[in-house]
């Protein structure tokens, strides 16, 4: 019955086949590309780019004369985002392996930097902020969406009545942090934050078999099995599944924030 705890992934085999546009990293970036204002000209960065969702559709909107590089540390990836730009004969995006901690760029290189969903899966996001007020211009803009705490909240309400150690779940769902942390962690590297934006959609499943099944809800799963001791994993699991599907059909909600920041001028 828990057939999915044993599930795993070659993330060199899957990158042929990502694409965030399914299901989850479009709602993102679609929110972005609804907010963030277009100007001419620009030089901009995409941290985190993986097959290259939002930077495609920002450098084909922001025309010719605009500059976008991505970078993204998943080699595989990349090597998707490369075909597709090639394919679309886009001449002002490029691509490098880098580490958005360690970025290869100059001291103010950039008017706009841009993440989709990369600050939850950033081992040291400080030091990532740090770096992006060190390749923006002054006056450089810093936009970002992620999913903060309260993400797919009534699963976490069922699974905390089956996790013995509470404090550890309570870690996982904080990590996620808060608006309110996240413009703590701006600030400090030297951005004023200007604009936050608010949204949430429902991620629906006909059942809990169909959800812990599902491939997107594989990359959260790794972090509620950490949760719970190896040996009581199959029992948890397995109440958990029956639980969730006596409450079938689920609605989970999943928080969306953009955030729009300026680097403040030297």
């Amino acid at each position: 019955m828990t057939e999915y705890l044993r599930r795993r992934v070659d993330m060199n085999a899957l990158a042929p086949v990502f694409d965030e546009a399914s299901l989850w990293g479009a709602r993102f970036a679609f929110l972005m590309l609804d907010e963030l204002e277009l100007r001419p000209g620009i030089r901009a960065l995409d941290i985190g780019c993986a097959t290259g969702l939002p930077l495609l559709e920002l450098a084909r909107i922001h025309g010719e004369k605009a500059r976008f590089v991505g970078v993204d540390v998943w080699s595989a990836a990349l090597h998707q985002a490369q075909k597709r730009t090639a394919f679309q004969g886009l001449r002002n995006a490029s691509l490098a392996e880098a580490d958005g901690h360690q970025l290869p760029f100059r001291s103010a290189s950039f008017d706009l930097i841009v993440s989709n969903l990369g600050i939850n899966n950033f081992a040291h996001p400080e030091t990532v902020f740090a770096e992006c007020a060190r390749v923006a211009r002054p006056g450089a803009r810093l936009a970002l969406t992620t999913n903060v705490r309260g993400h797919l909240a009534e699963f976490y309400d069922v699974f905390r009545e089956l996790v013995p150690d509470k404090a550890r779940l309570e870690s996982d769902e904080a990590h996620r942090g808060t608006v309110a942390s996240l413009r703590t962690r701006i600030a400090s590297a030297g951005f004023e934050v200007t604009r936050v934006v608010e949204r949430s959609f429902q991620l629906r499943f006909l059942d809990g078999s169909a959800m812990l099944r599902h491939p997107l809800v594989f990359w959260f799963l790794q972090g509620w099995r950490e949760v719970v001791a190896p040996e009581d994993q199959e029992r948890v699991f397995a109440e958990l599944e029956q639980k969730l599907n006596a409450t079938a059909p689920l609605s989970m909600t999943v928080p969306m924030v953009y955030v729009e920041a300026t680097r403040a001028a030297s």
